[in-house]
């Protein structure tokens, strides 16, 4: 009982794991009545179309048919082009399966799965039909019947045992992003009070946007009628990256001051405090949603009102209180863009525009994975060539399958030992089943009783975090090694070579998985390291003229933090700090650049800011190419600059005028500030980029 408390949503886990083990067995019970040639397809296809909500079930379920067809026409096709000839079919099989596993890794969501699904499903057609090639559009048919079947079966289960689905997701949806808004808030705070901890939760919540974004797919399917809130959520989270990103920089700017004068600090924990109110009230109901944007007006014409008070004035204090200022109300307009968005999602208005945090596709990824799947699945045809094993057509679309799927997912060495441990404990478990209930009678119902207690098990271990890469593989492959056939009982020689074949196929996918371009968590986050370097390296293209926007430029490193909290816990904890502070530096000096670059072309600063700008940008960019800045920016320089800019300050009268000087000058000194902290990292980029081992020197 200790245990199950230990658990947050048991009670979910147990209707899952049995609404999916009732839709396995009702789709293998239709498949015996339809006298199926493989019924256990049926089954399989309903543990791998389950997930953990309807909409993703749906989506799946979709994606898993177009998947199908695609793979239909794919392995017909195969035997079309090379029904004669074994050599010339495996090397456009291995072709077939390594460009569906390289597309697949360029897609999002279930629509790689789906690609996935061509690549395994067309060579599991492929060899079956390799012996009777003139069968081979009846083998298409009847993969494809098993598989709608399953996600037919599976898609009622969720409709019928999840009412009010839709009401659920919304539910959801409002809740989810009440909290995250709330979250922001009490960030925005901490940092306003220069708590390091404020950096800390701004990028646990930036690596979180990207698979919450991810997820307002299926949360759409669910939510069915309330497609405008998915939309404006949309554009909630891309308006919240930029409010973080907003935050990083305002803790840039205040590190970067001389002196904090105390008519500033007493209004930073002002407004810190004011933003812990709407923190609270952004958690509630409609109604204290529209309190709170009330509020964050009252807070900005507050802001408004002593931001023009000092910029009236020409002392010292004034200057450092108005750049400050200007950032914290550029910073208060964009959260209040980000509340009204959410409060326009619950009054059900239609989004003008919606936005995605999109990913970018890995092009190398893809290639490599592309690689391995095929030298596999060659591999495998020699071992079938060699020894002519008559189950070596079952090892060999089992194969396609392990290295398909082995493919997209993150930690491909570790999540494949776990799925050939599961695949141990479903060969295990089928022991129940095939040698101690089938022999000894042919009714259904006696035989889906042990069967249900397994597949039930392993649905439970499926929703616990620890057990969930072994328990995908027990689940998927259980009903395989039961060897069902309508028209035949199993033996211990069939049941053995099955079972051998698909512990063989695992154990092939792991080996060329870790000897074929074997991937590391160290390769990995040093490739990130790379990517991060060729985004600062990104800046010489806006230099240049070449049109870039702050959104997109949140957007894509906001993406880069997502992937380091992937590997956060596989990677030293120091390691993980310095990867942080540099996507960090890299966002804000991105972000502040282009700033300069917009006020500048809008002729509301000297040409002379942009100038500085950019010198310190190009050290970064030396910095990461060569290892060494050239003909760095000084000091004198730069304080040169700064006092040349805050000498235009002084002399200009109008509020507009003093306002955009205040916030060049704290461009400026965000990017000389992000510079100097994180020197250390674009040098160690330089070392990543030159192909020098991780953590050297």
């Amino acid at each position: 009982m200790n245990w199950l408390k230990l658990q947050p949503n048991t009670l979910s886990a147990v209707l899952f794991s049995l609404r999916t083990t009732i839709a396995s067995l009702v789709a293998l019970a239709i498949a015996f009545w339809m006298e199926m040639g493989s019924p256990q397809w049926a089954a399989m296809t309903v543990w791998i179309v389950a997930q953990n909500s309807r909409g993703m079930s749906l989506s799946k379920g979709r994606w898993r048919i177009a998947g199908t067809l695609l793979g239909m026409v794919g392995g017909i096709s195969l035997i079309a082009v090379a029904p004669q000839h074994p050599w010339i079919f495996f090397v456009l099989l291995a072709g077939w399966v390594g460009w569906c596993t390289g597309m697949a890794c360029m897609l999002e969501n279930f629509r790689g799965y789906a690609m996935v699904l061509a690549g395994y499903t067309g060579a599991i057609i492929a060899v079956g039909a390799s012996e009777h090639p003139d069968q081979v559009f009846y083998i298409a048919m009847a993969r494809g019947s098993y598989i709608l079947l399953g996600v037919v079966c599976e898609m009622v289960a969720g409709m019928v045992t999840v009412p009010g689905a839709d009401r659920v997701a919304r539910t959801d949806l409002q809740q989810r992003m009440a909290a995250l808004l709330s979250q922001t808030a009490a960030a925005l705070a901490l940092i306003l009070r220069q708590d390091e901890k404020g950096v800390a939760e701004m990028t646990r919540i930036l690596g979180s946007l990207q698979g919450f974004n991810d997820q307002l797919e299926f949360i759409r399917i669910d939510s069915r009628h309330a497609g405008e809130e998915a939309d404006q959520a949309y554009v909630t989270l891309e308006r919240v990256s930029f409010v973080l990103a907003r935050g990083v920089g305002g803790r840039s700017r205040l590190a970067s001051a001389p002196h904090i004068p105390a008519r500033l600090a007493a209004g930073l924990e002002r407004v810190a405090g004011e933003l812990d109110g709407i923190a609270a009230l952004l958690r509630q109901d409609t109604a204290h949603v529209m309190a709170g944007l009330g509020q964050l007006e009252t807070m900005l014409q507050e802001n408004h009102d002593e931001l023009e008070r000092c910029l009236s004035r020409d002392d010292e204090d004034a200057l450092q209180q108005g750049i400050v200022g200007v950032g914290v109300e550029i910073m208060l307009i964009d959260f209040r863009s980000a509340v009204e968005s959410h409060y326009a999602g619950l009054r059900k208005l239609p989004a003008l525009k919606r936005h995605r945090i999109k990913r970018q596709a890995d092009g190398r990824l893809a290639t490599i994975n592309a690689i391995r799947a095929a030298v596999a699945i060659l591999i495998g045809a020699f071992v079938w060539e060699v020894t002519a094993w008559s189950y070596g057509g079952a090892y060999m679309s089992l194969l396609s399958v392990v290295c398909a799927r082995f493919a997209i997912m993150n930690n491909m060495i570790l999540i494949s030992k776990y799925f050939f441990y599961g695949a141990v404990c479903s060969v295990l478990a089928s022991i129940i089943p095939v040698f101690l209930v089938m022999p000894i009678t042919s009714d259904y119902a006696v035989f889906a009783i042990p069967v249900a207690v397994l597949m039930f098990l392993g649905g439970l271990a499926l929703r616990i975090p620890a057990l969930a890469g072994v328990a995908a593989s027990y689940v998927n492959f259980f009903p395989w090694v039961l060897t069902l056939d309508n028209q035949a009982r199993v033996d211990e020689v069939t049941w053995f070579n099955q079972s051998f074949a698909l512990l063989l196929a695992l154990w092939s996918g792991v080996q060329v998985f870790r000897t074929v371009l074997p991937f590391s968590v160290t390769q990995a986050w040093a490739q990130l390291r790379r990517q991060l370097v060729k985004e600062i390296q990104k800046l010489k293209e806006p230099l240049r003229g070449r049109a870039q926007t702050q959104r997109l430029w949140t957007n894509e490193t906001t993406l880069r933090m997502e992937q380091i909290i992937r590997f956060a816990g596989q990677i030293p904890q120091d390691e993980v700090d310095s990867m942080i502070r540099g996507t960090l530096a890299v966002m804000t000096v991105g972000r502040n650049l282009l700033t300069l670059r917009d006020l500048v072309a809008l002729g509301r600063l000297p040409p002379s800011a942009l100038a500085a700008g950019e010198h310190m940008v190009r050290d970064i960019i030396h910095l990461t190419e060569q290892g060494q800045e050239s003909s760095p920016m000084t000091v004198e320089e730069f304080t040169q600059e700064q006092a040349h800019l805050e000498t235009v300050f002084h002399g200009s009268r109008g509020l507009s005028r003093r306002r955009d000087l205040a916030a060049g000058i704290g461009c400026l000194r965000i990017i000389r500030f992000e510079y100097q902290t994180s020197r250390t990292f674009f040098l160690r980029g330089y070392g990543a980029a030159a192909g020098q081992v991780l953590g050297a020197g």
